[in-house]
């Protein structure tokens, strides 16, 4: 019987307990995101390393900001649960499955931690705008999502997954693309501009600022962005053999 697909999952090292509530939602959320990866077929394995030996995949979850120094941004800016392990750790991995070609999944904080790996800028606090892209100053409370429509990229491999060019998604997040990192491509946006997904040009590699994994989510719409990464792990594999 062939194994399973291999995917790390780099840990989430903040502990919630009497901390900002986003900590806690996105540590809960952790377990989520793994259950829409395994449900795919594929084994998830939760890593504190860089080393990849072995993985099919890799998938970077939710969580915290990214420390803005990392970036060039503005470190006086609002941010919340910066953990220099953490951005060690993610920014680590993303960079070294990139430079190995193993297929990588962003989810939410994810996707910007892929931006910024390329070389991209993030906005450290979104303003408002038309779209609501977190339900709350805290980001969490008694509404855990914002739910707006984003507009999918056609030819891109999520618009082939969904077959819709718009699709409504749950947010839960302050901050988002500023500029592209090196080779990434915009494959989704919300009306007023925000990128909420991106695909790479040449590398195995898609992610989406939303939370597929919100409750409420249609089900063959919480599975597309794992569907198209299940997709990329298994080509991988076939191309090693």
């Amino acid at each position: 019987m062939t194994a399973l697909p291999r995917i790390a999952m780099p840990a989430r090292l903040s502990d919630a307990e009497g901390a900002d509530a986003r900590v806690g939602l996105a540590n809960a959320i952790f377990d989520d995101v793994a259950a829409l990866v395994r449900a795919e077929d594929l084994d998830v394995v939760v890593v504190r390393s860089v080393d990849l030996a072995g993985f099919d995949g890799v998938v970077l979850p939710g969580g915290g900001d990214l420390d803005p120094a990392r970036y060039g941004g503005d470190t006086a800016a609002s941010v919340y649960d910066v953990n220099a392990e953490q951005d060690d750790l993610d920014l680590g991995i993303a960079r070294a499955a990139a430079e190995a070609g193993i297929p990588i999944l962003g989810v939410c904080r994810g996707l910007q931690v892929l931006n910024v790996a390329f070389g991209g800028t993030l906005v450290e606090d979104l303003p408002e705008s038309a779209v609501r892209h977190s339900p709350g100053d805290d980001g969490c409370g008694d509404l855990e999502w914002a739910w707006h429509p984003v507009a999918v990229a056609a030819g891109s491999r999520l618009r082939a997954e969904v077959h819709a060019d718009t699709v409504p998604v749950a947010s839960g997040h302050h901050q988002a693309v500023r500029a592209l990192g090196a080779g990434l491509v915009a494959t989704a946006v919300a009306e007023d501009g925000v990128v909420e997904a991106v695909e790479h040009e040449s590398l195995p590699i898609i992610a989406v600022q939303w939370h597929p994994e919100a409750e409420g989510t249609p089900a063959h719409l919480a599975a597309a962005p794992f569907a198209v990464f299940a997709d990329l792990v298994h080509a991988g594999r076939l191309a090693a053999r």
